[in-house]
């Protein structure tokens, strides 16, 4: 029986998780988590086999969990779930040492085969995050241009103060905001500030 955690900070997709587990009877949940500091907790205090970690999550993200969780050597395999296409994710969940990592795209199709491969040992990590890695998609993808647009960004300044910093228009930042979320697969600006702090393009 592979005993699981499941922290995902979206009540209807953990739910949706819950019942795709509940499906196997070679699985069994013992938890689930909303943020990353539950999420490490359950892991300290339930020592689940495999524990399922949505990257995105308010106060730690799922790397950092993750991070922490090889830290302290614990007996945890660890699968990530994610919107997050990039090589950078990809790339510091591979220095990290977790054995998963799904796209939340092909969670219904791929989790159970991804939970059982580690929990025997095995990586598993979602072809298309592969071929993004193999491409040097994400950080490489952004032009010098977008990366000055995200360092500033990540600095707090304002569209406008980005504009005149750049000599461009307030609506030229815009378009390169709206390129570098897409690129990145990002939702909120808070992303993009993160993401500058992990490459080293802000302090």
């Amino acid at each position: 029986m592979i005993r699981i955690v499941i922290a995902d900070d979206h009540k209807v997709f953990r739910q949706g998780l819950a019942e795709l587990f509940a499906a196997d009877p070679s699985m069994t949940l013992l938890g689930m988590a909303n943020d990353g500091h539950e999420a490490l907790a359950l892991a300290r205090s339930l020592r689940p086999d495999v524990i399922v970690l949505d990257i995105s999550m308010p106060g730690m993200d799922g790397l950092q969990v993750a991070r922490e969780i090889r830290k302290e050597a614990l007996p945890v395999r660890i699968v990530l779930l994610t919107m997050h296409k990039d090589a950078v994710n990809i790339r510091l969940a591979l220095e990290i040492g977790v054995e998963g990592y799904v796209l939340k795209d092909d969670a219904f199709e791929q989790l159970t085969a991804a939970v059982v491969a580690v929990a025997n040992g095995e990586r598993f990590f979602s072809q298309v995050a592969l071929v993004g890695l193999e491409r040097g998609g994400g950080e490489g993808d952004l032009t010098p241009r977008e990366r000055e647009v995200v360092a500033l960004i990540a600095a707090g300044r304002s569209a406008r103060e980005i504009a005149k910093a750049l000599g461009i228009s307030v609506k030229t930042v815009d378009t390169h905001r709206q390129r570098i979320m897409q690129k990145l697969a990002f939702h909120k600006t808070a992303e993009i500030v993160h993401y500058a702090v992990k490459t080293g393009l802000v302090g």
